[in-house]
């Protein structure tokens, strides 16, 4: 296990969770315990199909401070919400102009085994935020997420990745560790503590 890494306010301008196997109830734990405050969007790759991955939205929507989505194609980005990947479907994001951003669902590429595939959802986050990326490897089999991981490690973005004991299956976070592109390796509970520390309440409590 790593030490908690420490970021100042404005690092980051998006997170990017990829989840397989033993994620939903970690995801859920992250959202559901985040402050209203979260000054960037929180995107969710969990491999599940499509029925469950609606409920699983709705059910993060009720118990969650922040704005929880079940993404569709052309939705505006906005801080403080979190957008759940539609199961059987990548979830994207895409720019739009020199400002706006852009929510992209859609099938392509159709032969990806995983969809929503964390390393679609990475990717694309890297190229729209650049070094402002922080991308979250969590529980799961194989490697999806480690190509994506890659492209945010390139764009000068940090990559966290689940602790081996932590996981259900350590597949993807080991993908990642032994491709050399993890940044930290973390408990969900410290994962969850690294995001609360983006947003500017922590630091007004801390100082008060």
């Amino acid at each position: 296990m790593s030490p908690i890494p420490e970021f100042n306010l404005g690092r980051f301008k998006a997170v990017a969770i990829g989840s397989s196997t033993g994620g939903p109830g970690l995801v859920e734990e992250i959202i559901n315990n985040l402050p209203p405050d979260l000054p960037m969007p929180i995107f969710v790759a969990q491999h599940m199909p499509p029925t469950f991955t609606e409920t699983f939205a709705a059910r993060l929507e009720l118990n969650s401070p922040l704005t929880v989505v079940h993404a569709q194609d052309t939705m505006p980005v906005f801080d403080g919400t979190v957008y759940i990947g539609r199961g059987h479907h990548h979830l994207r994001v895409r720019k739009i102009g020199r400002t706006s951003t852009q929510i992209e669902v859609n099938d392509l590429p159709t032969k990806l085994v995983y969809k929503p595939s964390a390393d679609e959802l990475f990717r694309s986050c890297a190229e729209v935020y650049g070094e402002k990326t922080l991308a979250i490897v969590l529980t799961g089999i194989g490697a999806d997420g480690t190509q994506g991981a890659r492209a945010v490690h390139d764009a000068g973005g940090v990559v966290l990745t689940q602790t081996a004991k932590s996981c259900v299956v350590y597949g993807m976070p080991k993908s990642c560790v032994d491709a050399g592109l993890s940044d930290a390796q973390l408990t969900p509970a410290d994962i969850r503590n690294v995001i609360m520390r983006l947003a500017p309440s922590h630091h007004k409590e801390t100082a008060g």
